[in-house]
């Protein structure tokens, strides 16, 4: 899309985001786990369209903020039959920006939430290899549970805020969630 000279600019720079970040990964016998950490800090400029900018807007000041988050989880894979089953917990503070703001989860990115997310899977792999011999095709089976504390996970623009403390007559574009579930079945191939 090509707006004219003329027009507003449908992209601005909001300032700078720096993420640091690490995993632990740990294999006993057919149980696999890990443990992530991660910090993001916002720098703002005073680009502001529509009166919101990087974590800020008209109603919260303009200023550094740091969020962080964790992530942890487990997987038993039972050899004989080719199935895994496995568990994963994430939170993310207030201020928390995830590096995925595009993704296909179907509320938002469960790693980008400002709040909690459980999630139980079961993976069942295909015994034949599909295309080529290093291929591997199989279904996976699972359930999310959403727990949002503050509004705009995955949302850089606009200053969070505490769910809780929204009132009914607050004027909002849209109604925040606070608890969201998802059932979800996949069938990938890899080759």
């Amino acid at each position: 899309f090509n707006a004219p000279s003329d027009s507003p600019s449908l992209t601005a720079n909001l300032g700078d985001i720096s993420w640091w970040g690490g995993v632990v990964t740990s294999k006993l016998d057919n149980l696999n786990v890990f443990f992530s950490a991660a910090a993001s800090k916002t720098d703002p400029n005073d680009n502001a369209p529509g009166g919101a900018g990087l974590l800020w807007d008209s109603f919260h000041p303009k200023e550094s903020l740091t969020g962080t988050a964790f992530y942890l989880g487990g997987r038993y894979d039972i050899n004989s039959t080719r199935t895994k089953i496995g568990a994963e917990y994430n939170h993310g503070s207030k201020n928390w920006i995830g590096m995925v703001p595009a993704a296909d989860d179907v509320w938002t990115s469960k790693l980008g939430t400002r709040g909690d997310v459980y999630e139980a899977y079961i993976i069942q792999a295909l015994k034949k290899s599909p295309i080529s011999k290093k291929g591997k095709a199989f279904f996976r089976l699972g359930y999310q549970y959403y727990k949002f504390d503050y509004t705009g996970s995955n949302n850089w623009v606009g200053a969070p805020v505490k769910i809780s403390d929204i009132k009914a007559t607050d004027l909002m574009l849209l109604a925040p969630m606070k608890y969201a579930q998802d059932i979800y079945a996949t069938f990938e191939v890899h080759f």
